[in-house]
């Protein structure tokens, strides 16, 4: 439908945050049953009510996040400030303030750190290719809208992880670690944001497993790094007498007193070493922040293609957005977030953990959903899926598919770890809390969204894995990139599909050290429908016309037609995105030849007729992403890294101390607002002469209806052009009523 409101548009992206009094862990087990049972229920509802809705048109949006700091440039000192809530405050005064109905800029929601903002477009994206350009400017304008609330010496940064959270004082204001909530040895439960949904899964993780979590990434080994790290901080006892007014939160919600075994006492722990990072509470992982992108569909149809196509390409964007080089003061051995975050929301059991369930609830998915005939089951989920036996029979029973029903079964293999009292009874006709209470905390790569009910809001695909970036310039490149890879994914019906344990190692792989120029990752050799690598001469639009691309690589594309339909290889990321040529001469092994993402995006561009000022920006992202895996430019994690070894004070032992930290705080902050150039990170691509232009008034350009005639349109939307253009008329007119 085209006419929405404001309610369903402010829950476009936005997870379940809902204001009440949780239950503990012991409190939460009689209702764990009856929540999973009737979550099952509302899937099944919503599932009925919309599996043959069709012709949603492409809305999209993305989600930043973004950390405030404390900089002390005299002091060489960087903290965390953890006036994120009262900021946040004030950011969304505008959107509560407005009538039933209007818009704003921007949306803002909190996230689990109290350093950490979370900033979304005020309303989706459209179809229209044009809108692609208001991308970069509105998430400029978010940053700004922070920037004004700064006090003197703080700044906001778009970097995943602060790089000595867990050191020390390493927030403003000094608050003391081992809180009752996480109980950890080097970060206080003050971080943690005060609505009451992020201590109690904070602590109902811990309560479940039976202890802290438990993070573990490989050191860095320098020249003179140490490899006996204690686990227990010389200076925690100092640290611990900061404040000791957190112990009244040893109460629970309800009012009774917590139980609590699930952690060792610091004494039990005074001279026990590791060898690796080993890092405790939630906050080292739900703290990062990332960059996160989803997709409307068609119909459900669509959303499953679009979940699998893009659960492959997780791992790709992963590695080539890398910006984590850096932990709890130490330069690590991998680049990127994923597996410390996934370590921090662990909520298995030790029997769990010993085989019952293979991986953290925050993981890769672990089997395939579409039902098209391309995805054979027995060749690509090729690894063991864990379901929940009762909710498979009953969605089975019910008339969801196989493939359909294992996805949703398999969610359902985890325990719900926030349960609102009493808000347990509810109509499973008319709400999917419950279902969202377990979707909601399965965090995966990819996320398939039904729509809520009674809304305009269709089924969607949320893509997660990347990291975020330094820039609005990288963050609006790789979100744009990712929305015109979906569209090539349905325009040339791209077929991407590898066995599932092929995208778990990729998974891994992504984690290495500078594996976007070092390391390759298993990709499908004949991407297209007919299990060719023969790029379409043109293809069939949902709008009704014929388009032809026109293909421009920078070698002589010739295609190898014998090999093994399904056969994938081992590709590095600049032959994946950039493309790979199929050699004749006996000098080198010919191999097989690949197109390349980017030139076939390039070529989609060309067939729906983009052109002047839309395609010279839009090609200047994709060169820029180009750039990257072809290896020519560096991830901000490499750059980083090399930034910390070649730093004065660096002393070949891994460790990042707090000098070193404040001045890679504000070199980074200085790249960020173009006043200082960074060749090795951007080449020409971002300028160095000030910080982009912000435009003010993206949400009056989407919404208006004056759009030329001939604009472009994204392919995937179900209506003709001019039928697209009658729709946005009427969503004006229901705007301005």
């Amino acid at each position: 439908s085209p006419h929405f409101n404001t309610s369903p548009l402010r829950r476009y992206l936005m997870g379940l945050l809902k204001l009440g009094k949780l239950l503990d862990w012991n409190g939460s087990q009689p209702y764990i049953g009856k929540i999973k049972s009737d979550g099952i229920s509302q899937f099944l509802e919503i599932y009925n009510a919309t599996k043959d809705r069709k012709g949603d048109v492409l809305k999209w949006g993305d989600e930043v996040e973004y950390q405030v700091i404390h900089l002390d440039r005299d002091l060489k000192s960087a903290r965390l400030s953890l006036r994120a809530p009262e900021m946040l405050e004030e950011l969304q005064l505008k959107e509560h303030s407005v009538p039933e109905g209007s818009t704003v800029e921007v949306l803002w929601r909190p996230e689990y750190a109290n350093w950490m903002i979370e900033g979304t477009p005020g309303v989706p994206y459209r179809c229209y290719v044009v809108d692609l350009e208001l991308v970069e400017y509105n998430m400029g304008l978010r940053r700004r809208e922070i920037e004004k609330l700064l006090k003197p010496n703080e700044l906001v940064l778009s970097i995943p992880s602060f790089p000595r959270l867990g050191c020390g004082v390493h927030t403003s204001p000094e608050v003391a670690p081992f809180g009752p909530i996480a109980r950890s040895l080097y970060i206080s439960d003050a971080v943690i944001n005060p609505h009451p949904r992020f201590a109690t899964l904070t602590r109902n993780i811990r309560m479940r497993r039976g202890s802290k979590v438990d993070i573990r990434v490989p050191l860095f080994i320098d020249d003179r790094t140490a490899t006996n790290i204690h686990v227990v901080p010389e200076d925690f006892e100092s640290l611990r007498t900061l404040s000791m007014s957190e112990e009244s939160a040893t109460e629970s919600s309800t009012g009774d007193t917590i139980e609590d075994t699930a952690y060792h006492q610091p004494d039990a722990l005074k001279g026990v070493c590791v060898d690796d990072v080993y890092m405790d509470a939630m906050a080292f992982g739900m703290g990062a922040c990332c960059l996160q992108v989803t997709l409307q569909a068609r119909d459900v149809r669509e959303s499953r293609i679009l979940y699998d196509q893009l659960a492959v390409l997780a791992p790709i964007f992963l590695a080539l957005s890398a910006a984590t080089p850096i932990l709890k003061g130490y330069l690590v051995d991998t680049d990127v977030r994923w597996n410390t975050i996934a370590a921090s929301v662990d909520d298995r059991t030790p029997e769990e953990r010993a085989g019952l369930i293979a991986k953290s609830r925050y993981d890769s998915i672990s089997c395939y959903l579409s039902p098209e005939e391309e995805m054979d089951p027995f060749l690509y989920n090729d690894i063991p899926v864990e379901v929940n036996e009762d909710a498979y029979e009953r969605l089975i029973s019910a008339g969801i598919d196989d493939r359909l029903a294992k996805h949703v079964a398999h969610l359902f293999i985890r325990d719900p770890l926030t349960i609102f009292e009493g808000q347990t009874d509810l109509d499973n006709t008319t709400t999917t809390d419950h279902f969202e209470n377990i979707q909601s905390t399965n965090w995966n790569t990819v996320r398939l969204k039904p729509p809520p009910f009674k809304s305009d809001i269709g089924w969607r695909v949320e893509f997660r894995s990347m990291d975020i970036q330094l820039t609005d310039f990288e963050n609006a490149a790789f979100a744009i990139l990712v929305v015109l890879t979906s569209r090539i994914i349905l325009a040339y019906r791209l077929n991407l599909y590898i066995p599932m344990s092929k995208v778990d190692s990729n998974m891994a792989t992504a984690h290495e050290r500078d594996a976007v120029r070092e390391q390759k990752f298993f990709f499908r050799r004949n991407i297209f429908h007919d299990a060719t690598i023969q790029p379409p001469d043109s293809f069939l639009c949902s709008c009704g016309r014929i388009h032809h691309p026109e293909y421009n690589w920078d070698f002589d594309f010739a295609c190898n037609q014998n090999s093994e339909p399904n056969a994938f290889e081992l590709m590095s990321l600049d032959e994946i995105f950039n493309g790979k040529e199929f050699y004749t001469d006996s000098e080198r092994d010919p191999g097989f030849a690949f197109p390349g993402l980017i030139p076939l995006v390039k070529a989609y561009l060309y067939a729906i007729k983009v052109e002047g000022f839309t395609l010279k920006k839009i090609t200047r992202y994709l060169d820029f992403v180009s750039a990257r895996a072809s290896g020519e430019l560096v991830t901000l994690a490499a750059w980083m890294r090399m930034y910390v070894s070649s730093h004065e004070k660096y002393e070949k032992d891994s460790v990042v101390s707090e000098e070193i930290c404040a001045d890679l705080i504000e070199i980074l902050h200085d790249i960020e607002k173009g006043n200082q150039a960074c060749p090795e990170l951007f080449g020409s691509f971002y300028p160095c002469n000030g910080a982009p232009e912000v435009c003010k008034h993206s949400v009056e350009r989407i919404l208006t209806a004056d759009v030329p005639e001939e604009s472009a349109l994204l392919h995937g939307q179900s209506m003709s052009h001019s039928a697209m253009h009658r729709a946005f008329e009427s969503i004006v007119a229901h705007q301005k009523k």
